[in-house]
């Protein structure tokens, strides 16, 4: 039961929650003392979200802490309500997220991703969190933007457990004697923001799905994944294949009922033929399969059925089989596929699949789709893209047949691929403002060009002379890289944040 709950969302108060409006869409709502008391065991949740009112105060707030470590496995923890301001520059009626939390202890610079996606918010330097409600500011004068009554000691525990913790904070007020006024005032259009930012659970019922399956001199392989997308037991509303200006003729191989076809007049590159499908679907969400790829039966059934279950993510994969030149291969242990926060892994590697994944349409237009100047990587400069701000689900049915080791496969038909990692770290780099990422990348990209300097420099004193990049400047090049790494590296003195 407990693990069934992916994401947890704690509030102060009941009336800071739209209780009965939650319930109606199956979220759970229960209290501490009702997770004390077992009621766990009673719940039969429909959807993997438990709100949980901790009661007022510090002590409240993190005796429920400890609560939810002890009894409940949940992939995120989201602690939700209302915060005054104490910078008067800041608007009323507002979202935002604090950097820093300042509380009894030293300061905690939390992750101000969240698992649910609130485009419009503010991100605020700090939050205090006091013990009373009058808003006597203790410590640290003049360094918090905003007040509360809970979130510290969250952050604290949740911490200690390593349960990643989030904090989406509403303003409804001003510190000064007039705070209970505005708050009262604000505090409809808080709850009304609530049900907003959970519209989610209103399109938890059914999704429509465009497939885009792009394709370049593989007609022997086509038919076999259009069918796969045809006999599919939740059917797509679209099938749209891109013949990227093949040698060969595709047409008898694209002629299906309920399939679109374009064929560009050149080879662009998967990149270009994948964004060109996507911007001829008018659905809500798109799947991607490759043309030497199949879908076993139930892969749309399965995902659909998921997000009815967790309707919060907006991108989500499934399991797969593996073939290597027809023989079947288990993945290694650094394939596994991650569940929620799946940036830090996905620097290193790959480990989202474009024939496993389901993602929201405006979701891929709004991050710009895949990079077409990149021949190759490009769904690892994608995905590290989206999950630098989003968690990925997982639903660990085996969907998708992959099958490689074929010549024309494009991870073999280049050298050094992580020459457009490292590319696409470095521009991941250039724009990241938060220094716990920043320090992220950049040492991922330091540990990606220490590997291609000393290629380069073997290549250079001639012990692979056939290869690719010899020369002096390319040496010179990745030990730049280097270099710049190293300067993105410090992060403030004393300050820990665990980046998932």
């Amino acid at each position: 039961m407990s693990s069934d709950f992916h994401l947890i969302v704690t509030v102060a108060h009941q009336k800071e929650i739209p209780s009965e409006w939650l319930k109606q869409r199956g979220v759970s709502v229960v209290t501490s003392d009702g997770l004390r008391s077992g009621v766990l065991g009673l719940l039969r949740p429909e959807v993997g979200i438990l709100v949980v009112i901790t009661g007022i105060g510090p002590g409240a707030s993190e005796e429920a802490a400890h609560l939810i470590s002890k009894l409940l496995r949940p992939l995120f923890v989201l602690n939700l309500g209302t915060a005054g301001i104490v910078d008067r520059s800041i608007p009323l009626r507002q979202w935002f997220t604090p950097r820093r939390l300042y509380g009894e202890g030293p300061p905690i610079w939390i992750d101000t991703r969240l698992p649910i996606d609130i485009p419009q918010r503010r991100i605020l330097d700090s939050l205090i969190t006091v013990a009373t409600p009058d808003n006597d500011l203790p410590g640290q004068p003049g360094t918090a933007q905003a007040v509360d009554m809970e979130a510290y000691p969250q952050a604290r525990v949740f911490r200690e457990k390593g349960v990643p913790f989030h904090c989406l904070k509403y303003s409804t007020d001003y510190t000064g004697t007039e705070y209970k006024i505005q708050y009262h005032k604000n505090l409809p259009f808080y709850l009304e923001s609530v049900k907003r930012a959970f519209a989610f659970l209103d399109r938890a019922t059914s999704a429509d799905i465009s497939v885009v399956i792009p394709s370049y001199n593989r007609g022997h392989l086509l038919r076999r994944a259009i069918d796969s997308v045809l006999s599919q037991s939740y059917r797509p509303k679209k099938v749209i294949v891109v013949d990227d200006g093949s040698e060969e003729a595709l047409s008898e191989r694209i002629h299906r009922k309920g399939v679109i076809s374009v064929r560009l007049p050149h080879n662009y590159g998967v990149s270009k033929a994948r964004n060109i499908g996507v911007s001829l679907s008018d659905t809500e969400w798109v799947a991607f399969l490759d043309s030497d790829d199949l879908w076993r039966r139930d892969k749309l059934l399965r995902q659909v059925q998921y997000l009815k279950r967790y309707p919060f993510y907006q991108i989500l994969q499934c399991e797969e089989i593996w073939y290597r030149r027809g023989r079947r291969v288990n993945p290694c242990k650094y394939h596994r596929k991650p569940l929620g926060w799946a940036w830090g892994p996905s620097l290193k590697r790959c480990l989202i699949s474009p024939s496993g994944v389901l993602l929201r349409r405006d979701l891929f237009l709004r991050f710009g789709g895949f990079r077409e100047d990149l021949p190759v990587c490009e769904d690892y400069d994608l995905w590290i893209r989206l999950t630098r701000h989003l968690p990925v689900g997982l639903e660990p049915y085996q969907g998708v047949v992959k099958f490689g080791g074929h010549d024309d496969q494009l991870s073999t038909s280049l050298p050094a691929m992580d020459r457009f990692r490292v590319k696409a770290l470095l521009e991941a780099l250039s724009t990241e403002d938060d220094p716990f990422f920043r320090r992220t990348i950049a040492a991922e990209l330091k540990r990606k060009a220490e590997i291609l300097y000393r290629g380069a420099m073997k290549r250079l004193q001639g012990e692979h002379p056939d290869r690719v990049f010899q020369g002096e400047d390319v040496v010179k090049y990745y030990r730049w890289l280097m270099e710049v790494a190293d300067r993105y590296m410090e992060i403030p003195e004393g300050c820990i944040c665990e980046v998932y």
